[in-house]
């Protein structure tokens, strides 16, 4: 039976046409690729922008001309060069057709040598490649066209995107290199010249025109499933018909998709429907050829046959397309019902002798089996399983590491347990939802075919539960820990393809609601009910119970007056502000200390430059003083946070990952934590940093780890106004709105709001963070924006505006050399750029993505070819070759992307613990070589040390093959990445949007620096004033159900908790409860405004403010401005120089002001009658 074919492509705006890119400049995506980054021509291919291959002289071709013309019409002429260092075979020419690409099987070509990278015996490499395209047939066999993270489409780095469909129908002979002396051997290129019958059948999905075009791909995008992807790996690799029915299913609902939205056409003389009805014909060979069991051959290895899967493919799926039961034929001759002689005519005599040798194998590990063991096995062979996957599922101890708390016999009950469960192995993923539900209702040409397991009903309950978990395990990746049902429900819907869809109905399930809360929780009286993961929901649980647990012990205060004689002492040396802001200062900080001292649990928090950390250090002072010693758990999610944590306190400190892992909390194959099972550690006292970081499922794990017999204060520490966590949850903010509700529990919130630094109290970037906060608004907040659009901005800000990347790269090179303090008469200057990465946190360029032309991936590309040129070029000539697929040489900064156990130097070679977005410096690479020490030979592969900015003391060593798993380099990084860490400068790209862009991004982008930010804004302060409002949090854009339901609001008449969420009756969210009032009182009156709408002044059209409301009467327009704590000097002082402005600018006699009382509440009374009075003329 034929095999099919995953090819990737680089990323092309032409739709992979045979031409060079319309605009070669801007594709950054394709720079993801080694030799892409390495050979591409920029000037030449902007010179030839948009031009054929048959028009480019052969030894100029761009490196991505094997795959360029994937869909031309035209034909053209490549040349192959050697793969292989240290060759250099002579090149060899080759003719590609029309609608052809070159493609290569690199995950076969490894060396079983691990001191090798590749194969290097031509016979070996010609016997493997022989094996790899002899499975495909031509005629038969589809080819799955996709690109790898280098694309545009997608910001998280492990998604696969499909981008096309073919039929191959021509497989080019093998090709070889040139000879030469010492290489008189044929060697074999590794790739081959694949054609697909194009357009007559086949795809590709419009992304480049819908880009063009200007509209968002967002809805047509098809994502290869996690599942899926050991068939998109290595560039090349064989897609079996089960996982090609998943994925034509998934191609067939974007088609769709583009067939609703109608929006572009199709580009090759055909239409979407001709497209749509070729997916679905194909879709029904495809699902044939699958047949009812493709699991035999996982479960067959697994009783002992070598090479099971092969067999099954080659001679059990055949006998199955010509309607023989191969699964009655197997299970017989297992159960010697059958003599195994039954299939000889099926395989030729070589093959015969082996496939008895094997099956007289299975045959004795079948007899030892129980009989539900045996069961199992049955079912199993209607899903496709590796025979890691077999194993795990049916061996005990590993169906349990792996988290499918289930027997044998509720499995054989309910496969579908499966998908619910499984928590994959180290190199298995885990078995998903899509490999279950083919086996459960497949298509209706074989459903006939009788097995162990009958087909079910698409809405059976099995199937919906199982949907759910699926749906909410998505969800919580994105943040949220629970979904109203009847989002649930819309979100199953739209996964499913027509032919398998299903309609859930709220009164069964609520009818059969015990069976679902075997796995999910409800919430039914809830307005909207809603629903999570019931491992979600006993994490909640847990977390709440502690919190409810802790609040309730206080202890007898310290006094203020025992801090405020600690904080002089600590402070005397310390540069004294104004007597009167030093006094408030140093106040707050003895309340907030005394806090932290009276309450068993108690929360540490404020806006950046308020003194969090002098507070802490003072904290674990006085507590040895009155307490006297006892031992204090230092925690922080990352090791830039453990560092300064450790360097504050002088004690030492962990990363909550390492704590967790050294309890055993943590599953060292897949990282994953455990709900039981761990050791428990507790002290006296537990400070856990950062913890606005950190994820529900981290915290609800670090809970169950902690003894809280042992712990007399808990204390978390953060600020609830930067990025919420990378996962389920946002729980310090939860933790914070619940503590507020209550007078009592208020109390717990030690809250530090008075800046204490001189150089942070006229901090003009600390001001423009500020403008970002969630919950204070101060008046100043319009006018450092707009000083920021008429660049009088000044001290620790500097900013600059550009309109395209070209000035985007100049101002930040400038902007590279003035604050590294380069030499400029010496560009570029290696030893200055070398020395400011002495200390690799010294400076740090932050952008809010990972693509697009302002993204990290280019921006890292551009800094490392200036200033690592030299050092590339020279590690290819004389080694060890750059490593990784973003060449990476001795010097380069790089970031840790994984939490990783390895081997240190330094530490007498024990294990050490890298956390995910540590950031380092190459200090050394080394060549493959070997020794022999006292008569044994020792051999190393290509390997490089990494020197880590926050354990300077030790070194970790990365093999050649570790390195894209484990680093990236790290001149520039994401915002998010950089959450948790500092760095004494710090230039900052806002684009004018990005998919990742968000209130909370940009107050921690603004925040991450110590000396200086230098704001990179593309074209005008829109991002700035834009992302300010409510509705681009992501924290208020989560669903939550931490102490009480919070629910995003997606629309007017959504239920959601005003503490958290302040929505007009109009549907827009303000800051403020007495906005909403204002707001809802203008409705009432019949009065229309506009929310934050910039009002410029007269004399400078830069200069402008954001009034509350801007209304418009009877061609009238008046400015409202409502205010809260003008008992607070600073907020008085602000709102002076901003009435101020109004006067200047002629709008004091249109300018409205109402004023919260004393207490913080509003009067709607006197609202309304100021509206009437001063708008309606009543």
């Amino acid at each position: 039976m034929p095999i099919h074919l995953s090819a990737r492509l680089a990323w092309h705006d032409s739709g992979w046409n045979g031409c060079i890119c319309k605009k070669p400049k801007l594709n950054t995506s394709c720079m993801v690729h080694e030799h892409i980054r390495d050979e591409r021509d920029d000037e030449f291919e902007e010179q030839f922008a948009g031009r054929h291959m048959k028009e480019i002289e052969l030894d100029r071709l761009p490196p991505c001309s094997r795959d360029i013309g994937a869909f031309s019409a035209e034909g053209f002429e490549i040349i192959h060069h050697d793969p292989l260092e240290g060759r250099d075979l002579p090149p060899e020419k080759e003719y590609i057709p029309p609608y052809s690409f070159c493609t290569s099987p690199y995950g076969r070509m490894f060396s079983e040598d691990p001191n090798k990278t590749w194969e290097s015996d031509p016979k070996e490499q010609l016997k493997r490649l022989n094996e790899f395209w002899e499975k495909l047939e031509e005629g038969k066999s589809l080819v799955f066209f996709y690109v790898n993270h280098g694309n545009p489409l997608k910001e998280e780095k492990s998604d696969r995107i499909l981008v096309g469909v073919g039929r191959i129908s021509k497989i080019a002979p093998q090709l070889y290199f040139g000879k030469k002396k010492g290489y008189e051997e044929k060697y074999p290129i590794w790739s081959r010249c694949i054609t697909h019958n194009f357009p007559e059948e086949g795809i590709r999905l419009p992304y480049q025109e819908y880009i063009e075009a200007g509209y968002d791909p967002s809805n047509i995008i098809c994502t290869i499933p996690s599942s899926a992807r050991p068939h998109f790996l290595y560039v090349a690799e064989h897609v079996s018909d089960d996982v090609a029915v998943g994925i034509l299913e998934r191609v067939i609902q974007s088609v769709r998709t583009i067939i609703s939205e109608n929006k572009v056409p199709e580009p090759y003389g055909k239409t979407w429907e001709y497209r749509l009805e070729w997916l679905n014909k194909v879709l029904g060979e495809v699902w044939k050829n699958r047949g009812r069991f493709p699991g035999i051959g996982g479960v067959l290895e697994y009783l002992g046959y070598n090479n099971g899967i092969t067999f099954h493919r080659t001679v059990l799926s055949k006998m199955e397309a010509d309607g023989e039961n191969v699964f009655k034929i197997i299970f017989s001759i297992l159960d010697c019902e059958l003599d195994p002689s039954v299939l000889k005519d099926k395989m030729a005599s070589e093959g015969y002798e082996l496939y008895l040798k094997n099956i007289n194998q299975a045959i004795r590990v079948w007899k030892t089996l129980p009989e539900k063991r045996r069961k199992l096995l049955k079912v199993l062979c209607h899903f496709e399983l590796s025979p890691e996957q077999v194993e795990r599922i049916c061996h005990p101890s590993k169906r349990k590491e792996a988290g499918i708390d289930a027997s044998e016999g509720e499995i054989i009950a309910n496969p579908y347990l499966l998908s619910e469960l499984d928590e994959g192995g180290k190199d298995s993923p885990p078995v998903d939802f899509e490999t279950i539900d083919r086996g459960m209702i497949p298509a209706h040409e074989i459903a006939e075919m009788e097995g162990e397991i009958d087909p079910i009903d698409k809405n059976d309950n099995r199937r919906i539960r199982a949907l759910f978990v699926k749906i909410l395990k998505d969800a919580s990746q994105e943040g949220d820990t629970c979904l109203p049902i009847d989002e649930a429900i819309r979100r199953v819907r739209r996964i499913l393809p027509e032919n398998r869809s299903c309609d859930p109905d709220i009164d069964i399930i609520m009818h059969n609601r015990k069976f679902y809360e075997e796995r999910i929780s409800f919430y039914p009286d809830e307005n909207p009910r809603v629903i999570s993961l019931k491992s979600i929901r006993q994490m909640e649980c847990e977390v709440r119970e502690r919190i409810e647990k802790m609040v309730k012990k206080e202890y007898e205060s310290a006094g203020k007056e025992f801090w405020l004689d600690l904080l002089d002492e600590e402070l005397k040396d310390v540069k004294v502000l104004e007597e009167e802001v030093e006094r408030r200062a140093r106040e707050e900080k003895a309340i907030a200390l005394d806090k932290l001292f009276s309450f068993r649990f108690s929360v540490l928090t404020g806006r950046a430059g308020t003194g969090k950390t002098t507070v802490l250090k003072v904290f674990i002072k006085g507590l040895e003083k009155k307490e006297g010693r006892h031992p204090i758990l230092l925690l922080a999610p990352t090791g830039k946070a453990r560092v300064r944590l450790q360097e504050i306190t002088g004690k030492e400190a962990q990363t909550i990952h390492q704590f967790l892992m050294s309890l055993g909390w943590i599953k060292e194959d897949t990282y994953s934590f455990k709900e039981r099972g761990g050791r428990k550690q507790g002290a006296t006292t537990v400070i856990i940093d950062e913890a606005s970081m950190i994820p529900l499922d981290l915290l609800a794990t670090l809970f169950r780890a902690i003894d809280f017999n042992d712990v007399k204060r808990l204390i978390l520490v953060g600020d609830p106004n930067q990025l919420p966590p990378i996962g389920p949850g946002r729980p310090f903010v939860d933790i914070i709105k619940w503590l507020e509700v209550s007078e009592e529990r208020e109390k717990r919130i030690a809250r530090l709001n008075q800046r204490v630094r001189h150089q942070d109290l006229e901090s003009q970037a600390l001001k423009l963070a500020d403008a970002f906060l969630g919950d204070t608004v101060s008046p100043g907040d319009d006018e450092i924006i707009s000083k920021v659009a008429c660049r009088k901005v000044a001290g620790d800000l500097e900013v600059y505006f550009w309109n395209d990347e070209r000035e985007l790269y100049k101002l930040l090179d400038d902007a590279l050399k003035k604050h590294l303090e380069l030499n400029r008469e010496k560009d570029p200057d290696y030893d200055g750029f070398n020395k400011s990465l002495e200390k690799p946190d010294s400076w740090q360029i932050l952008s809010p993505t990972r693509t697009q032309v302002f993204g990290t991936t280019e921006l890292n590309r551009i800094i490392q070819r200036k200033y690592r040129y030299g050092l590339i070029e020279k590690a290819k000539r004389s080694g060890p070759r750059p490593f990784g697929e973003q060449q990476m040489v001795t010097r380069d900064k790089v970031i840790q992307i994984v939490n990783s156990r390895r081997k240190c130097q330094g530490n007498g070679e024990k294990d050490g613990y890298v956390a995910n977005g540590e950031v380092g410096i190459i200090i050394k690479t080394y060549k493959r070589g070997s020794w022999r020490y006292r008569g044994r030979l020792y051999r190393e592969p290509d390997r490089m040390d990494v020197r880590f900015s926050t354990q300077p003391k030790v070194v970790y060593r990365y093999r050649r093959h570790e390195v894209d798993e484990n680093l990236e380099l790290a001149y520039a990084i994401t915002v998010h990445k950089a959450q948790g860490s500092d760095f004494d400068v710090v230039f900052l790209i806002l684009p004018q949007n990005a998919k990742t862009m968000s209130r909370e991004l940009l107050y921690t982008g603004l925040t991450r620096f110590k000396k200086k930010v230098i704001l990179l804004i593309e074209k005008d302060v829109n991002p700035l004033i834009t992302f300010r409002k409510p509705q681009y949090s992501e924290v208020l854009n989560r669903n939550t159900n931490l102490f009480e339901l919070a629910v995003r609001p997606e629309a007017v008449d959504l239920p959601h908790p005003e503490r958290l969420i302040h929505r007009t009756k109009t549907g827009v969210l303000v800051r403020s409860k007495s906005e909403v009032i204002i707001a809802n009182i203008l409705t009432d009156l019949g009065l229309s405004y506009e929310y934050e709408k910039p009002l410029y002044s007269k004399t400078d059209p830069r200069d402008f403010r954001l009034p509350d409301f801007t209304i418009k009467y009877e061609g009238e327009e008046y400015y409202w401005e409502h205010l809260g704590m003008l008992e607070n000097p600073e907020y008085r002082k602000e709102w002076e120089k901003k009435k101020k402005w109004y006067e200047e600018n002629g709008y004091i006699d249109r300018l409205i002001i109402s004023r919260d009382k004393p207490d913080g509440g509003i009067d709607s009374k006197e609202i309304e009658e100021i509206a009437r009075k001063k708008i309606l003329g009543e």
